[in-house]
């Protein structure tokens, strides 16, 4: 199986165009921005112009969530970046986090999230969804390829309802190879038990990764996102019980005091516990070298279409996050492909 490296990033007004240009230049297949409207500007406009500014990389969500946007406002913002791109968009959704957390709401129930993307599924194939009673379909989408939608998924739950409604499923569970095929195959069974093909189900997984010749660099660098990331299984429906025993303690303890103002920022309070091992083993973490090897092993035993690296934390030093941005495209991605 061929993987596709992708990248994720912050939705910044005034520099959509300069990031896009940046990873498509150094290599990358793609580029995600993260939808969470009270730390980054819109994902949709940030989009578009990365989709102008660009010619070759993928671009998505990383993620949307169901209950900002009307599923048909999501359909024909994806639909438009897909025509702006000419056809390289992808749909990532979730339950939400912080775009809902600064709401005051939770993430968004499992059948909720499973009704709203067959909607936008259903949108994006030309159909009449029904909402309210009323049945309409968009009138604009003509011969725009549909895009893919991917569901970023946690615990069983979410793996099962991307299995029978999504294209793709992306897991999030850290570096834990186990855990993700066991999602993956949550998912799969889902979609055979749907009367999908489980074959036709693509695969991939968000994962914390920092290179560099120093590692404490990498640390401090990906220390923030690492805390995010734990925090997504410590949410309620990612059961706690499935991490590694070695792990569940500083994934419960960053559930318990997660700091939502300060969601995937370096000075977070809820990063105490997060110590260097747990670091090491959460994500990938080293040298050049020892992150190809690790990504490698986790390939030989997890095939994935796509990885999509979260290498940086709010909060971190400009020039470090530039030096293993840097490395990553230079001295990792080369000898993985």
């Amino acid at each position: 199986m061929k993987t596709e490296f992708w990248v994720t990033n912050f939705a910044a007004p005034g520099r959509a165009g300069r990031i896009a240009r940046l990873y498509e230049d150094a290599g990358w297949d793609g580029l995600l921005f993260t939808d969470s409207q009270h730390h980054n500007g819109d994902v949709y406009q940030s989009l578009a112009i990365a989709s102008v500014s660009t010619e070759r990389i993928g671009l998505g969500t990383g993620v949307t969530n169901p209950l900002t946007r009307n599923a048909a406002v999501t359909a024909a913002a994806i639909l438009s970046v897909q025509v702006e791109s000419d056809g390289r968009a992808i749909l990532g959704i979730g339950r939400g986090d912080s775009s809902l957390g600064h709401l005051g709401l939770r993430p968004a129930p499992f059948t909720l999230l499973e009704d709203y993307v067959a909607k936008v599924q259903g949108y994006l194939r030309g159909e009449a969804v029904v909402q309210n009673d009323h049945a309409a379909h968009l009138k604009w989408i003509e011969g725009i390829p549909k895009p893919p939608v991917d569901i970023a998924a946690t615990g069983p739950r979410v793996s099962e309802v991307a299995g029978r409604v999504a294209d793709c499923i992306t897991v999030a569970v850290g570096a834990d190879a186990e855990r993700m095929q066991r999602n993956i195959d949550r998912a799969r069974t889902a979609r055979e038990a749907a009367g999908l093909d489980p074959a036709t189900l693509a695969t991939g997984a968000y994962l914390n990764v920092a290179a560099h010749s120093d590692v404490t660099v990498a640390r401090r660098v990906i220390r923030g996102s690492i805390g995010t990331m734990a925090h997504f299984s410590s949410m309620p429906g990612a059961p706690v019980d499935e991490v590694a025993a070695s792990e569940r303690g500083v994934v419960r303890s960053v559930g318990e005091h997660y700091q939502l103002a300060l969601h995937g920022d370096v000075r977070a309070f809820h990063l105490q516990q997060v110590d260097d091992a747990f670091i090491d083993r959460f994500g990938v973490v080293g040298s050049p070298q020892q992150v190809v090897e690790r990504l490698g092993e986790m390939l030989d035993r997890v095939p994935l279409g796509r990885i999509c690296m979260m290498h940086g934390s709010r909060g971190a030093d400009p020039s470090e996050l530039a030096e293993v941005r840097d490395c990553l495209a230079t001295e990792v991605l080369p000898p993985l492909r």
